[in-house]
């Protein structure tokens, strides 16, 4: 919960996030009849903010901690007046970085925002600065150029911004790209507003990510420099369809009409928007306020491949209220012509999607999870199975291996683990032990004439093992590596997705753990690598066993239990 009603009665001001989150909640806390009903953090999200923090701090320690003039670093808990103190006379003597500093609360633009970092442009003075943020998530993905695409960014060390490379054959993801850009752009205009800003030329901005900066053949934390008047986003226009737009345009059209709501709010105002069932709202603080108004949301029960907020007002101003209106669409040429028109999306792939949604409102007024899209299709087998799950720490090292093999009805389960902090020798070593295994159980099928494949359940193991031995490295293993992942997402419809746990646990598979998950995994092993108390390191190290042995499992649940599932047709007769 912010503090902003506390902030009305002063000025009203919005921070760096409402750009990019749900108007509905701008609306909830501005206005003054609202009571907070705040959500419990759940532990997944507490993990990911505790492992971003940690992140930010270590960073800003290795940064400052060989040339500590060029910063000023201004405490995490420093009361906000006294950052925008400190901030505002380290601007005046030129510092060249400024760590965690606050910016002044522009009560005419109706902002107030604390950037990670500023970052000196030039040597003009009095000083100018850009913005720079910092976040734990992956900014960057590969992307080869081609005849007709160059791929590239602008990327600097985290220590020294301005040394500027350029980054061949990668681009930001573009989930990501939009929110981070936009966060960035709400600092850039409080810093034109207090003329601290090198102008209109230098529209730009630092984000520092965690990426694994290693596999982009560099050694230390680097950050992506943006561009944020250049056009990068797709968005609706009902003139024209679809149009391009930067950033700076994006933020201040989305930052604009969040502060209409919030004014609008602010003078108790029936609300200016209505709630929309999104990703966000799980862990949203108004989530109880809102969770009546879902009941007759057409989405509510998916949580994968839900429609975009602009596909939901299509379907809305279509007549498309409610899931059992979804489920009884007619996809016929003339709807799904006036569907793009307010989508502004003429591709395939509105047609693509919007089917996509229905076949998920079609099994959800059925009752169901999952079904067959048409006929029962029989997963792959083999005499000799083997399902394979990798587990990375925190350093992204590839630390367990583990392979159930099924042969005959028998299973076991065989791991290749390494608890100690890897290097590129001993993660090497370490898959080298897991394809030597597989060699072994190859030669034994084929000396016995048995077929032998090896599952995974996505692509991450196949991917993890080609960068620690090489591209060859699937191929030379002599075994069929199949992807039931991908299996799944053509022949099954899942309103929960085609993520091993969603699919796993809709076909009744529970993991042992109470709290299952990868991230978890992480933490257990660190818990382990940091304890002296031998009894709990044991504890751990075998949770981190079960729980690895646990995916492996499900991955053969998946197979053995899917051709079970009803097929759609047979659901729409019931």
């Amino acid at each position: 919960m912010t503090d902003n009603k506390a902030a009305t009665k002063r000025s009203l001001v919005l921070g760096a996030y409402p750009a990019i989150q749900c108007p509905v909640r701008t609306h909830y806390d501005f206005d003054p009849s609202m009571v907070g009903a705040p959500i419990p953090i759940s532990p997944e999200l507490q993990d990911i903010l505790d492992a971003g923090n940690a992140f930010e701090a270590e960073l800003f320690d290795r940064i400052t901690a060989d040339a500590p003039e060029r910063f000023h670093v201004v405490e995490p808990d420093t009361y906000y007046r006294d950052a925008v103190d400190q901030t505002l006379d380290a601007m005046e003597r030129g510092v060249e970085i400024i760590v965690r500093g606050a910016l002044p609360e522009d009560s005419e633009g109706h902002r107030s925002g604390r950037p990670d970092l500023l970052i000196r442009h030039g040597n003009s003075w009095p000083a100018t600065y850009l913005p720079g943020d910092v976040k734990l998530h992956k900014f960057l993905s590969a992307m080869k150029s081609n005849s007709r695409n160059t791929y590239a960014v602008t990327v600097a060390p985290a220590s020294n911004p301005q040394q500027r490379s350029s980054l061949a054959d990668a681009r930001p993801r573009p989930a990501r790209l939009e929110p981070d850009a936009l966060q960035l752009v709400h600092y850039t205009r409080m810093l034109e507003t207090i003329g601290r800003h090198p102008g209109p030329d230098h529209y730009e901005a630092f984000l520092v990510s965690g990426d694994d900066w290693a596999m982009w053949g560099l050694n230390e934390v680097h950050g992506t420099w943006i561009a944020l008047d250049e056009p990068a986003f797709t968005t609706y226009s009902r003139s024209e369809g679809t149009k391009t737009r930067s950033a700076l345009e994006r933020y201040d059209h989305e930052f604009g009409f969040r502060l209409a709501v919030a004014q609008n709010a602010a003078t108790g105002n029936d609300s200016l928007v209505v709630p929309i069932y999104t990703s966000e709202c799980d862990n949203c603080p108004w989530y109880a306020v809102c969770g009546p108004v879902f009941d007759a949301d057409p989405t509510t029960s998916f949580t994968s491949w839900r429609p975009t907020l602009r596909e939901w007002l299509a379907l809305r101003t279509l007549g498309v209220h409610t899931v059992d209106q979804l489920a009884a669409l007619e996809l016929t040429p003339e709807w799904l012509e006036s569907y793009q028109a307010e989508t502004g999306d003429r591709t395939k792939n509105a047609g693509k999607r919007i089917a996509l949604t229905i076949e998920k409102a079609k099994i959800a007024v059925a009752g169901h999870a999952l079904a067959f899209r048409t006929d029962v299709v029989l997963p792959p087998s083999a005499d000799v199975e083997i399902d394979l799950d990798m587990e990375n720490d925190t350093d992204n090292r590839v630390f367990l291996w583990g392979a159930r093999l099924r042969r005959g009805g028998e299973s076991s389960f065989h791991i290749f683990v390494e608890w100690d902090h890897l290097s590129d020798e001993s993660e090497l070593a370490l898959a080298n032990q897991l394809t030597d295994w597989l060699a072994q159980q190859r030669d034994s099928a084929l000396a016995n004439g048995e077929t032998i494949r090896v599952f995974h359940h996505g692509p991450v193991e196949r991917q993890r093992l080609t960068n620690i031995q090489g591209k060859s490295a699937v191929q030379d293993t002599g075994i069929e590596f199949v992807d039931t992942c991908a299996w799944a997402e053509k022949h099954l419809i899942s309103a929960a997705g085609h993520g091993l746990k969603p699919l796993a646990v809709a076909l009744g598979f529970a993991w042992r753990d109470d709290d299952p998950g990868g991230r978890n995994c992480q933490l257990w092993l660190d818990e382990s690598r940091a304890t002296t108390d031998p009894q709990l390191r044991r504890i751990l190290r075998d949770r981190v066993l079960a729980y690895n042995e646990d995916d492996t499992a499900a991955t053969a649940w998946i197979r053995d239990h899917a051709p079970g599932l009803p097929t759609l047709a047979s659901l729409e007769t019931e």
